[in-house]
């Protein structure tokens, strides 16, 4: 069943011409025709009489006619209802690794939602590993993460900002009443670490490999969210290198300390990946744009 074919039948018996019905459908008279015929076809008999004077439904035609109707009517409403959809509202759902989650999305989302007052809007944040895991099955439309990303295929990953891992360490440390120190001033003090498969941790232990550095550091304490570790470092528990945009606010209330390291600097960036979608939802391209307008 084709809807052109019944597109082509409403609209010749509504400008009674198969001429004109050819014209407003921008197609040729034979091509309208054979449409025709195709439905008599389907239908099992003749559903227009040609005349003189025009054209005229047979009995066939006459009760076929209102079913076209209704049925072409609720497709255009299924469209127009679909794209409203798309634009005004829906759900999407995006993934985000804890500082990113924590410290930026919330306030992005909520531009999302003012944008889109009727769309349901979920957020989950987990380690880079699980996010991605999440994407790849489906489970979240897009994902935001701070770990570094390996080639995976159907997947489509862009840089979004660039962000510092600076070390941290509490009011009372001993590093905290120095202007700088040396890497090598690390050695013996208690490092904390986030989990296996955080993004902060794998571009933290790379850095300081590369350095040289990471097998002879004393690892303290492992643990599962940002906020956990800073109060760690505020009770002085350890030192450790966490997320910049995470931080500032503990440093200017003074809870914090940021430790500046002679000749060494880790900086990373935070990424958007994607599934490579054939139709994106509105939703989505709507949080991108709001994503790359808060780079700063």
């Amino acid at each position: 069943m084709h809807l052109e074919s019944h597109r082509v039948f409403r609209t010749a018996i509504e400008y009674g011409s198969i001429t004109k019905a050819a014209q407003l459908l921008h197609m040729t008279q034979s091509t309208a025709s054979r449409h025709l015929q195709a439905l008599e076809d389907e239908y099992g008999g003749l559903l227009l009489e040609r005349s003189a004077t025009g054209l005229s439904l047979t009995t066939l035609g006459r009760t076929l006619y209102p079913y076209v109707c209704d049925m072409l009517n609720c497709h255009d409403n299924a469209k127009d209802a679909l794209s409203r959809l798309r634009s005004e509202g829906g759900g999407i759902s995006v993934g985000a690794t804890l500082t990113i989650g924590e410290y930026l999305l919330p306030e992005i989302l909520g531009g999302v939602l003012r944008m889109h007052p009727q769309a349901e809007i979920r957020m989950r944040i987990a380690n880079t590993a699980d996010v991605l895991d999440d994407l790849v099955r489906h489970r979240i439309d897009v994902a935001l993460i701070e770990g570094l990303v390996d080639s995976v295929n159907d997947l489509k990953v862009d840089p979004w900002r660039e962000d510092e891992l600076v070390l941290l360490c509490g009011r009372e440390h001993v590093f905290a009443q120095r202007e700088s120190i040396q890497l090598e001033d690390l050695v013996g003090q208690p490092i904390l670490l986030r989990e296996e498969g955080s993004g902060t941790r794998q571009v933290t232990e790379a850095a300081l490999e590369e350095a040289g550095i990471l097998s002879s550091l004393t690892i303290a304490m492992e643990l599962g969210s940002t906020e956990a570790i800073k109060s760690a470092v505020e009770q002085g528990l350890g030192i450790a290198f966490l997320s910049k945009l995470a931080s500032t606010r503990d440093f200017q209330a003074g809870r914090l300390k940021e430790v500046s390291i002679q000749d060494f600097r880790i900086s990373r960036f935070l990424y958007v990946v994607e599934r490579q979608e054939r139709y994106e939802k509105y939703l989505v391209k709507d949080l991108l744009t709001l994503l790359y307008q808060r780079q700063v």
